[in-house]
């Protein structure tokens, strides 16, 4: 008669259960030890001294082939898991390749609608009747105390040509999902996962969209106590821009305002650019918020 299948189960049980002693080829010693689990690569032994385990390759042959240890199946499964990982890292880079192609030629297109936006402000500025916009760029510290920013530059730009650049900014959220597919595989593309985290702090930053700001209708520059004056336009909408930086022992502070404006049919009108206004202040007068 065969035996009862739950017979067979506990007889299986009770040959791993029974206490045993085990010797290691290098001549480690465990006695009265109970086998509590059987792992591919080895057992796993229970003795007064704690819970250790011991890998096929150190135990002799008759205990390997008690357990059935089966090096090559393992080899086997161990390189199908290796392979599986290698596929999904290529297929992950394939994808991040292709969406940061896509990204590329969508900012290149809108780049392009930019620069045509640019040159249309330009020429309808030079017909328009023009008043005067003045005011102080400096910053503050946290005790009080002003520095007055002289020599920056700042910047006239059509309000409409400037949403083109913001749209730029809005195709480069693209990146950001690109990152996440670098980060798994920067320990073999490290290097890669950088330059693209690179790319992601620039675009976070007021740094990012005067790259695309090349064609001001105007320019002027503070004097020394960083104060300016500029011709704009009575009517319609504009954006002055400026960009200015500061050092500080060993750290350069970096300042970027994109302000709009319109003198509303006025002849002259004051817009300071300061700490309240920067490109990174929790306000809501700047054109954009960014992170830097």
């Amino acid at each position: 008669m065969k035996a009862p299948a739950f017979l067979i189960v506990v007889v299986c049980f009770a040959s791993i259960a029974l206490a045993d002693d085990f010797k290691t080829i290098d001549g480690r010693e465990y006695k009265n030890a109970t086998v509590s689990r059987v792992e591919p690569d080895g057992i796993v032994l229970v003795t007064k001294s704690g819970i250790s385990k011991i890998y096929f390759v150190d135990l002799p042959k008759e205990v390997q082939e008690r357990f059935h240890y089966d090096p090559a199946k393992i080899a086997a499964e161990q390189k199908a898991v290796e392979d599986k990982r290698i596929e999904e890292q290529k297929a992950a880079e394939r994808e991040r390749a292709e969406r940061e192609e896509n990204a590329e030629a969508d900012i290149k297109q809108s780049a392009e609608k930019f620069e045509a936006a640019e040159q249309r402000a330009s020429q309808t500025y030079q017909s328009a009747t023009k008043g005067t916009l003045s005011g102080q760029v400096f910053v503050s510290t946290a005790g009080g105390e002003n520095f007055k920013l002289g020599a920056v530059q700042v910047s006239l730009f059509a309000r409409d040509a400037t949403y083109q650049a913001i749209k730029v900014r809005g195709d480069w959220k693209e990146a950001q999902r690109t990152q996440d597919v670098a980060r798994e595989a920067a320990k073999t593309a490290g290097q890669q996962y950088w330059e693209i985290n690179r790319k992601l702090n620039v675009c976070y930053s007021g740094a990012f969209y005067f790259a695309y700001l090349q064609s001001p209708i105007q320019t002027v520059e503070t004097d020394a106590d960083g104060k300016f004056a500029i011709e704009v336009p009575r009517t319609g909408t504009f954006v002055i821009a400026a960009q200015a930086r500061r050092s500080v022992g060993d750290y350069t502070e970096h300042y970027y305002w994109l302000q709009p404006v319109s003198l509303e049919g006025q002849q002259h009108r004051v817009q300071n650019l300061s700490n309240n206004n920067l490109t990174s202040t929790t306000g809501t007068s700047s054109l954009i918020l960014t992170k830097d």
